[in-house]
């Protein structure tokens, strides 16, 4: 199998999850009258920082250490995790009232569809290494 064929298209694939998100979000704010971009925005970033650096770190514990793959994979999701938690509480500081039940709902559907991707993707690819 190669790593950085797999690395890249866990990338591509994250790509697409996003832009499917927004174009999703995109026809519900048009046709809902609701204003996501904000969350949009913020949902967007953090899920490809995260993807893409996740990536990448996967592509040189794959390569140099596999017997470290066990821990990253842990220490993904707690980086997820506390990230996202970060995020919401930046959010909370920083967004009215009545939007931040948008910007949370919005945000933690970019959240589980990322942790989604991310599990059964790295399940497949663990299968093989």
């Amino acid at each position: 199998m190669d790593i950085i064929k797999q690395s890249i298209n866990y990338i591509v694939q994250s790509i697409c999850m996003v832009t499917f998100l927004n174009l999703c979000f995109s026809l519900t704010a048009k046709f809902g009258e609701y204003d996501l971009l904000a969350a949009q925005i913020v949902s967007t970033i953090f899920v490809l920082v995260l993807d893409v650096t996740a990536s990448l770190l996967w592509r040189w514990v794959a390569l140099n250490h596999r017997d470290m793959l066990p821990t990253f994979y842990t220490a993904v999701s707690g980086f997820r995790f506390l990230g996202a938690l970060l995020v919401m509480f930046i959010c909370y500081l920083t967004v009215e009232n009545g939007d931040m039940m948008t910007f949370i709902m919005v945000f933690l559907l970019f959240y589980i569809l990322s942790l989604i991707h991310h599990s059964i993707f790295f399940v497949k690819v663990s299968n093989r290494l």
